[in-house]
């Protein structure tokens, strides 16, 4: 049995028609860069790249590259595109991720720089709200990627590219459980979410989804807070989670430094075929734990792709005019058995999708 069709409350089909959209979107701004880089002259006969050269942005998000796989991504895709463009650019993470002060000291730091743009992660909206309303009153073009508010909109901010939260762990919960069944015969005897940053906002929406549904399911549960960038230590409480609780044979985790480890842990104490893995984002280890059969699903949201996209986007506004989308979506996309392959080009490019 496959994964039944998504629901309309997943945006299924609304998101791959945006998808087409945006990727359509993105195409042509690729198609204005490479133009650019071979001389497009407009009606007075300059060159139109000489409109980049000039062009400052700063991507500041809350993650650290070299301390997980995803916003290594990131900065791979933002990369690439920088040097499409031929703008001035930087990457300006934190030394360590989810150090939100930091995050904010970088964007005030960006402003003080006199930056045309930037784009930023919104972790913890409030944070921000001083920070961006100054980089408004100052002229700053702000994109948000990645992570963005809830409900009503606050901040000036002109577009966001990436996933709605909201909907992630509810979702991959939901077609994950029929996944489970279909292995074993019956629903999990117990589950567990491991959360790496509780305070993330983000991670608080794809964890509240997951307990809705395995609440819906009487599916008895809880979560555990472990140590991201610490693979050993996020097993040690993994390990001890499930002697406390035998009945454990569902695991679900909110990113791959949380997602890795789980699967590490499952293959080196032999229990395929008794413990399952679900989760979000993935990396090279969770599309082989696919194929291999002990990890059922994960869901995507492509960062290199919003790294991509954040770095034309900006650029495209303040070298050529170009509105940003209100919202591009990377994703979610559920990926599982049948369609893991799909994505094992962007795994072994970029190390996640």
């Amino acid at each position: 049995m496959s994964p039944k069709q998504m629901p309309d409350s997943f945006e299924y089909g609304q998101i791959s028609r945006r998808q087409a959209l945006a990727a359509t979107g993105a195409a042509g701004v690729a198609i204005l860069a490479g133009c650019a880089d071979q001389g497009l002259g407009n009606e007075n006969g300059s060159d139109a790249s000489n409109q980049t050269q000039n062009v400052q942005i700063r991507y500041i998000p809350h993650g650290a590259p070299g301390q997980d796989p995803f916003w290594e991504a990131q900065n791979d895709g933002w990369k690439t595109a920088v040097d499409q463009l031929g703008v001035q650019a930087s990457y300006q993470g934190p030394d360590e991720s989810s150090n939100f002060t930091q995050q904010v000291n970088n964007i005030e730091t960006a402003i003080d720089a006199g930056v045309d743009g930037i784009a930023v992660t919104l972790p913890d909206p409030p944070l921000f709200q001083e920070a961006l309303q100054r980089a408004a009153d100052e002229g700053i073009y702000v994109i948000v990627t990645n992570v963005t508010e809830t409900g009503e909109k606050t901040m000036p901010w002109h577009g966001y590219i990436g996933q709605k939260e909201a909907i992630v762990g509810n979702e991959l919960a939901t077609q994950t459980l029929p996944l489970f069944k279909e292995k074993t015969g019956s629903p999990p005897s117990g589950a567990v979410i491991l959360n790496q940053d509780p305070g993330h906002s983000a991670l608080k929406l794809r964890q509240g989804g997951i307990e809705e549904v395995l609440n819906n399911n009487n599916i008895p549960h809880d979560w555990i807070e472990v140590p991201a960038g610490d693979p050993s230590g996020v097993i040690s409480r993994l390990a001890s989670h499930r002697s406390n609780n035998p009945d454990v044979n569902l695991v679900f985790t909110l990113g791959p430094v949380a997602g890795d480890p789980a699967i590490d842990y499952i293959k080196n104490e032999g229990l395929q075929g008794k413990v399952y893995h679900a989760g979000v984002d993935i990396s090279q280890t969770q599309a082989t734990a696919i194929q291999e059969g002990h990890n059922l699903a994960q869901v995507i949201q492509q960062p290199a792709l919003q790294g991509y996209l954040a770095a034309h986007y900006l650029t495209s506004k303040l070298a050529w005019g170009i509105l940003t989308p209100s919202h591009t979506p990377t994703g979610p996309t559920f990926v599982h058995a049948g369609n893991v392959d799909s994505v094992m080009t962007q795994i072994e490019t970029f190390s996640v999708a």
